[in-house]
């Protein structure tokens, strides 16, 4: 073979390879849609495994999107989105006959707070006021209603629930005295009250019901289960990391929620750890009576249980796998 051909030869058979090299991270990588309604603690690991790499880690790509509760469902059905973050409205949905699971639980208890005009110090004065919701069916909606109606209002009757975006909008809307009151996460919480609003009282203390998690599809279960896995796993190491570094956690939050308090943003984390579930799965016992207060709430006669509902088999896998192999963020 003469020198010429031999180097075109070389070059035909590197070439391609070294495109290959090139190309494989990259290519090698699944796209993931996950659409969260507002920023709030239940999904900052979320946004902590994308940062530290861990879904890379894992195979995905995994793009974060600001999507309203339903509209996110509706879009996860139709097959644009694979993961929600409202799990509340996850649980309604299901209970609604949708196909859909809620595959991790990071919080089984609600933590928002209802926060309303500095004259009104009680629920009751909310009779025939505004009150923010973020959707007519979601657990936001939900827990409101349950809560005017414990203290003598009548959701239906006697205060006008509208339908609004995320915390960021209804704290706009609460500032601009459009609504009297609306339930709110603790961070918006907290900066709430800095600005002297009322809190009136804590959801978790009228309703029982999950804030927190991840759900998708039956469909994609059934699809691709590895992927679900794999997604997962790559979540509980960001929830782990939430949980566990606390000064470097807080500098993700101050980063994400463009907070220059680090004081207020030190106690927004000291209280929603509180409440966050490590190993992104609940007891049967607690989410069958989150089942069925939730059915109750809702006007659903037929019961459910909790596999009708729940598959934490991903979860609770993944969390074994890490506990046996050591791992730490």
């Amino acid at each position: 073979m003469s020198y010429k051909i031999q180097k075109c030869f070389q070059r035909a058979v590197f070439l391609p390879v070294l495109l290959l090299l090139l190309q494989s991270p990259a290519s090698a990588l699944e796209n993931v849609r996950v659409a969260y309604p507002s920023l709030s603690s239940t999904m900052f690991y979320l946004l902590i495994a994308q940062k530290e790499g861990y879904y890379k880690q894992e195979g995905l790509n995994v793009e974060i999107l600001n999507i309203r509760g339903e509209i996110g469902i509706r879009t996860a059905l139709a097959g644009e989105i694979d993961f929600v973050t409202n799990a509340g409205s996850s649980l309604v949905a299901g209970i609604r006959a949708v196909p859909i699971k809620i595959v991790i639980v990071c919080q089984d208890r609600p933590s928002w707070e209802l926060i309303a005009q500095p004259q009104i110090k009680s629920i009751a004065q909310l009779k025939g006021g505004n009150v923010a919701i973020m959707s007519p069916e979601g657990s936001l909606a939900v827990a409101t209603r349950e809560m005017l109606r414990k203290n003598g209002v009548d959701p239906a009757k006697e205060a006008n629930l509208i339908i609004m975006g995320g915390d960021d909008v209804r704290f706009m809307a609460l500032k601009g005295k459009a609504i009297q009151a609306t339930l709110m996460n603790p961070a918006t919480s907290f900066l709430a009250q800095k600005d002297g609003f009322t809190r009136l009282a804590s959801a978790g203390d009228y309703v029982n019901y999950v804030q927190g998690g991840v759900a998708t599809t039956d469909e994609k279960i059934k699809q691709n289960p590895a992927r679900i896995f794999k997604f997962i796993r790559a979540s509980l190491k960001g929830l782990s990391y939430f949980m566990s570094k606390r000064e470097s956690s807080i500098n993700y939050m101050m980063d994400i929620m463009k907070y220059k308090d680090r004081e207020l943003a030190s106690a927004i984390y000291d209280y929603d750890t509180k409440f966050l579930l490590r190993d992104g799965v609940s007891p049967d016992k607690k989410l069958q009576g989150i089942i069925d207060d939730a059915r109750k709430a809702i006007g659903v006669k037929k019961e459910f249980k909790v596999n009708d509902i729940f598959d934490l088999s991903f979860a609770r896998k993944a969390s074994e796998e890490l506990k046996a192999n050591g791992w730490k963020p």
